[in-house]
Order: C-alpha cells, then structure tokens, then sequence
C-alpha cells in the first residue's frame, strides 16, 4: 500500500510536469525515397577488383568508379553516424539510485548506530520546454543533409568520371588523326624523294618535307605522352594504380534539347537546392533547441526512509529546478541566430553561383555545338574537297608541294578542330547534367537496430 503511494505521487508529479517521451523514428527524417545502396563496402583493396574490358565503356566505368570510390563510403557512413546521433537524441536521461546514512559515528547519542536513519531511493531529470523533441528535429536534419551529401558526391564522381573517360575518348581520337596525318606526309615525303631523284623538283622541297614529316612525329609522340597520361588519371577513378586497357569504345551523348528558362526550373528539383532547403531547416531547428534551453530542467526524487531507533520507516519526495536568473541561454540563442542568418546568406551565395556556372556551361554548349553544327555541313567537306583536289593537281605537277602540305594541314587542322569542339560539347553537357542533379541516387536509410550490425562490419 505504501509502495502504490509512492509511484502514484510520482505519476501525478509526471503528469504536472507535462513531460513526456517522444517516439523516435527515422521515418520522417528524409522525404527522399530511400532505394538500395549502388555499392557494398567490403573492405578490398582496388588490386582485388577484376580487370577492365578492353576496349573499355562508360557504363563499366561509372559502375566501377561508384561501387569502389572511398568518399561516397565516408559520405555513407556519415549518414549512419547522423542516424545514430539521432537515436540517442530521443532518449531520456537515465534515472540514477541513490542511498544515504545519517545520524551514525559521532557523540553522545549518535556514537552508535541506535539513532541511525538511512533512506534509498530514485532521482530523475526530466528535460521541459520540449528539448528532447526539438533535439530530434535537429539530428533528423541533420540525416537529411548528410543524406543529399550523399547524392550530391554521386553526382561529382559521375561528372568527373566521364569528363575523364571522354578526354581519353578524345586524345585516342586525336592520335588516330596524327597517325593518319603522318601517314599522309610520309607518302608526300617519298614522292618528292622520287621527284628529286628524276630531277623533275628541286632539293629545297624534299627538306620542306622532312621539315614537315618531323614536325607531325614530334606531334604523335607529345599526343602519345598526353593520352598515356590520361589513361592513368581515369584509372585512378575506381582505385587502379595501372590502367589495364589499350582502348576505350564511346560515341558522344547527344546534346538535352533543353531551354534556358527550363533548365532554371529543374534545379529547383535537384540535390543541391534540396540541400539548401535542408540546411535552413537545420538551422531552424538549431535555433528552436536553443530557445527550449533556456527552459530550467525538473529533477524529481523520491524513495524510502528507515529510522533505526523507532524502527518505522516513511516515504519522501523532493523536486530541484534551477531558478533561471542569470542564464538563460542568452549566448546559445544569439549565437543560433547569427548561425541561422549565416545559412540564409550561404545559400544566396550558393544560389548565385549555381546560376551563373550553369549559364557559362548553357552558352557555352550552345556556342559549341552551332560551331560543331557549321563545322560538319560546311567546313570539313570543303576542306576535304580541296585537299583531295589539291592532292591530284600535285601529282599531276600542276602545283608545288607548299601549296600540297598546305592543303593537307588544313584538311587536318580543321578535323582537329572538330574534335576539340565536340569534346567542348561533351564537357558542357556533362557540366549541365551535374548542376541539375541528373544521375542522382538517395542513400537508403537504415533503422536504429541495424547499427548493432554495422558496428560488425566495420570491426
């Protein structure tokens, strides 16, 4: 009987209190549909992985680079470590158990222990002002920007994978050209070495055209080192030190047939602006526990006494609140909105340079491929046309071998040019489908019970 009076006077003590423990769920931390991961982190090391096809591909490229690239598994683990920190901001603090001895051990009547009293008992804090609640919103935010890191980092590594896989592309396309050139010179050369034989031209065109034939190999050989190099730096993409393939097969994507205005409108559907939104909402919910901080905590107590010379026993209850005279949080709550401003304005920074790089790429594809475009219906068949011509007319000794190299650089140069220009548009390209989040994935959230099997993971 006496017990049920004792948790009855602390239910109502609760119940005045009005506090209460919230639910913790992982549910509402992320409005984001959570799929399954793209990659499996299994410790091995980038020597374990199976050697490329050759020639190599773009999709094989981006699943490797994304199943094996050691910042998407820190940007993963991120978010399981914004989970946990979740977790535990939903639990209430631990009651703690307390025993006490009085009256034992001194003078006269209490140098013995027939005066002793002694009492066990109970105290839990219980946080007001909702601080537990407000703590989760601020730890589900941070989930969320943890987990919209997540998707922004996929899509940096996808951009930066195919800006590499494509200069390869380009610098192997480019090599067959300088091939082809010097092949061409070479065949120029052992004309004018028979001509200079048989007399019908002079010494100083046989020069010209060693001049000419040395110029193109010192030309292959700098193209050779430059796509060597490359090679090496898109191998890197998915941890190999050494790139086990020869040639890569690609076709360039075809340019998105999007508007300028349109193009406004899908980033404000993409990880980044989400991520800003984010970002706001975690310094709301900064500034929200910080207010509730200032809300001075109950401890409440209560248990049993034993009175050693009577040999009765009594219940006792105390409550402690901290008057709030001096601090009242006002530092945490000024420092909250400074940091709530200082987001507001990143993000307009933020904002502003979004717009602005995805104006440059915008014109800058569409200078590029209006050039690509005049270049493939007007420039290369002229050219083509006139080296084939010119080509003819030297054989048939109507010109000398100037105006033949001439043509032939040109008819080169200009195919070089080509290139050049589509892998502007390609770089362009790639750079828009960054800045409006195409290729983004969410990272899947796990509950709070599967951290226990993480922790094995990791060990």
């Amino acid at each position: 009987m006496k017990f049920s009076v004792l948790w009855m006077s602390l239910a109502v003590t609760l119940f005045m209190a009005e506090y209460t423990i919230p639910s913790y769920s992982l549910a509402t931390s992320s409005s984001a549909d959570h799929g399954q991961p793209l990659y499996t982190l299994t410790g091995d090391t980038p020597a374990k992985f199976e050697k490329p096809a050759d020639p190599l591909t773009l999709d094989w490229v981006l699943k490797t680079a994304i199943n094996s690239h050691p910042s998407l598994g820190a940007t993963w683990y991120e978010i399981i470590a914004r989970q946990g920190k979740a977790q535990q901001a939903g639990l209430p603090a631990n009651p703690a158990l307390f025993g006490e001895i009085e009256e034992f051990g001194g003078s006269g009547d209490n140098s013995e222990a027939d005066a002793m009293s002694s009492r066990i008992g109970i105290s839990q804090e219980f946080q007001l002002g909702g601080k537990i609640n407000k703590r989760v919103r601020e730890a589900e935010a941070a989930i969320r920007i943890a987990d919209l890191g997540h998707q922004i980092e996929i899509i940096e590594i996808k951009a930066q994978v195919e800006k590499r896989f494509f200069k390869v592309f380009t610098l192997q396309e480019l090599l067959s050209l300088q091939e082809e050139q010097v092949e061409l010179i070479r065949k120029i050369h052992d004309v004018v070495v028979k001509r200079v034989k048989v007399g019908d031209t002079s010494s100083l065109d046989l020069a010209k055209s060693q001049v000419e034939l040395a110029m193109a190999e010192v030309e292959i050989e700098q193209t050779r080192r430059e796509l060597d190099a490359a090679k090496y730096v898109l191998a890197s993409s998915w941890g190999a030190q050494f790139p086990h393939f020869t040639k890569i097969s690609a076709q360039y994507k075809p340019v998105p047939n999007f508007t300028e205005q349109e193009l406004k409108e899908v980033i404000k559907q993409t990880p980044a602006w989400y991520l800003m939104e984010a970002q706001l909402a975690g310094a709301d919910a900064n500034l929200n526990l910080a207010m509730a901080e200032k809300t001075p905590d109950l401890e409440l107590e209560g248990g049993i006494q034993h009175f050693n010379e009577t040999k009765d026993h009594a219940f006792f209850l105390g409550i402690s609140i901290p008057l709030p005279l001096f601090d009242r949080n006002q530092g945490g709550i000024a420092e909250a909105k400074a940091l709530s401003r200082k987001v507001h304005y990143e993000n307009e920074a933020e904002l502003l340079d979004l717009y602005t790089e995805l104006q440059e790429a915008w014109q800058t594809l569409v200078s590029s491929r209006k050039a690509v475009q005049s270049l493939e219906s007007r420039v290369l068949p002229v050219a083509q046309n006139a080296y084939e011509s010119i080509n003819k007319a030297y054989n048939a000794g109507e010109l000398d071998i100037l105006s033949l190299l001439d043509a032939q650089r040109t008819w080169v140069e200009t195919r070089r040019t080509h290139l050049n220009l589509l892998q502007e548009q390609e770089n362009s390209r790639i750079e828009i489908e960054r800045l409006i989040g195409k290729g983004a994935t969410s990272a899947p959230v796990l509950s709070p019970q599967n951290n226990d099997s993480t922790e094995k993971d990791l060990s």
